[in-house]
């Protein structure tokens, strides 16, 4: 709570004069990174094939996890969120993101443009698990020049071997 008000410029009891508990102030900020993760997504569903579609909006989930490090560790990686409490309307926000990933796998098997086998289900989450690490990996440092275990000098190039080997694996023949 002292670094989410830090960031806010406010004392940590001041959080408590605007929200009932933790909780709710973790819930508005994660609802507000959902909102920004998904306007991040969305330039990539106008694209002419699903194809290129789906290899952006992967390029655009790294790009803003690695410009919202620690957004993106509140939104991902932080204590689960407690579906229970949450109304419907902010479920349905907060899988905004996945289902995308989701419709733009089903609009590319249903064009032909993947495989015909594919199960859209599994990939979406395939999809968006390994987008997931590769990003925490990255803002964890794990993947850079001076780590021993993964000493990447080209991370752009690496992001971009793995979009590409990732849409291959999850939906192209």
């Amino acid at each position: 709570m002292r670094g989410i008000a830090a960031r806010l410029d406010v004392s940590a009891t001041a959080l408590y004069q605007h929200f009932e508990s933790k909780a709710s102030i973790l819930r508005e900020i994660r609802m507000y990174g959902i909102d920004l993760l998904q306007a991040a997504l969305e330039p990539a569903t106008v694209l002419e094939t699903s194809t290129l579609r789906l290899s952006q909006l992967q390029r655009s989930y790294i790009a803003f996890a690695q410009a919202n490090p620690w957004l993106y560790t509140v939104l991902m990686t932080q204590e689960q969120l407690d579906w229970a409490d949450m109304s419907e309307e902010e479920v349905a926000r907060s899988l905004r993101p996945l289902r995308l990933v989701r419709s733009l796998i089903a609009e590319g098997a249903a064009c032909g443009e993947f495989r015909s086998d594919i199960d859209v289900e599994r990939s979406s989450f395939q999809m968006w698990a390994a987008l997931h690490g590769l990003c925490s990996l990255l803002i964890a440092g794990r993947i850079a020049e001076e780590h021993p275990a993964f000493p990447v000098t080209d991370r752009a190039g690496l992001i971009e071997s793995f979009v590409e080997n990732l849409l291959r694996s999850t939906c192209l023949s």
